[in-house]
């Protein structure tokens, strides 16, 4: 039987959650909506009469690990962050597929599912890591609803893996964090990923937010499970890769340039690939630009989401509550 959070463990993470989203200089609403059995819990931020960008976590990560960039973007989007089943305060029913496609198709379907019962027909999509290969797999299902498609060193261009991440995720680092005390959890976290300008407080909401979700029971049955089914020990079991030539939505693509998890090098193929993408590097910037250099970042997202729009970045909001 598979091991699922308690009530009290949920309301901990929401707790938690609540805690680092009031650190966040813009309101951030949560929501929860059930799609095909599943509770898929969703963020919202920004006027809503703005054009909606939808954003995808990675593995592990969560909605709410978006927020660095948050007080910038919400002036110009109306911010729709979906936790992906099995992940974040989404619900952690047990993973039941097979293969990595099998994975993809319930991670898509979740976003869809949340983008369908908002009525949105047409969006922007942001996706990080992981989240960026789900959010290749919408493009590729919808890519004509899509404005404009970013991409943040995306999983599912890469045919190969370092050896350390490979060893890494197969070893799942949810369950690697039980093995070490709270204080050397926060140290080895906070250095990952370092954030600029954060303060006292805010650092200590965003340490108890990521313990509380990393040592969430029922991950192993349910997201990473399914991750599993896209690169295990042995090497990329699932790509898109051989499809993303058929898609055609105007694309940026963003990546740090010392990035160890996903290196550009072997994703600069499959990017090459997609007719219409371009290719950002973040001189300096790891996995996670949009935490390390949130305001470069969101600069160069503006940028992107300012071309070729009918509604542009300083859309009139006269008249809007």
């Amino acid at each position: 039987m598979a091991d699922l959070p308690t009530q009290a463990q949920w309301n901990a993470l929401r707790e938690r959650e609540a805690a680092l989203l009031a650190t966040v200089p813009v309101m951030v609403t949560a929501h929860d909506i059930e799609i095909a059995g599943e509770r898929v819990h969703y963020l919202e931020a920004g006027n809503p009469k703005l054009p909606p960008l939808v954003m995808i976590h990675g593995r592990g990560s969560a909605a709410a690990l978006w927020y660095p960039i948050m007080p910038q973007l919400a002036p110009h989007r109306h911010l729709i962050a979906v936790d992906m089943c099995g992940w974040g305060v989404s619900s952690r029913a047990p993973f039941t597929g097979h293969s990595g496609a099998d994975a993809i198709t319930w991670w898509r379907d979740g976003v869809l599912g949340v983008l369908d019962a908002l009525g949105l027909d047409r969006f922007d999509l942001i996706g990080h890591s992981l989240g960026g290969m789900v959010a290749l797999a919408i493009a590729l299902e919808r890519g004509e609803k899509i404005d404009h498609l970013l991409l943040e060193d995306a999983a599912g261009f890469s045919l190969t893996s370092p050896l350390p991440m490979r060893l890494y995720f197969s070893a799942e680092p949810e369950r690697l964090a039980r093995l070490v005390p709270r204080a050397v959890f926060d140290r080895v976290a906070g250095a990952s990923v370092p954030i600029p300008g954060q303060t006292p407080a805010g650092k200590r909401a965003l340490a108890d937010f990521v313990y509380a979700l990393t040592m969430l029971p029922g991950t192993h049955e349910s997201g990473a499970r399914a991750f599993a089914e896209i690169l295990s020990v042995s090497g990329v079991k699932y790509t898109l890769r051989d499809q993303v030539a058929r898609i055609h939505t105007f694309t940026r693509v963003l990546w740090g340039t010392k990035d160890n998890v996903v290196p550009l090098k072997t994703a600069e193929a499959g990017i090459a690939m997609m007719p219409r993408a371009e290719l950002v590097t973040l001189a300096g910037a790891g996995h996670s630009p949009h935490m390390e250099i949130p305001d470069q970042f969101a600069e160069r997202v503006l940028e992107f989401l300012a071309r070729g729009t009918e509604t542009p970045v300083n859309a009139d909001l006269s008249g809007t509550s």
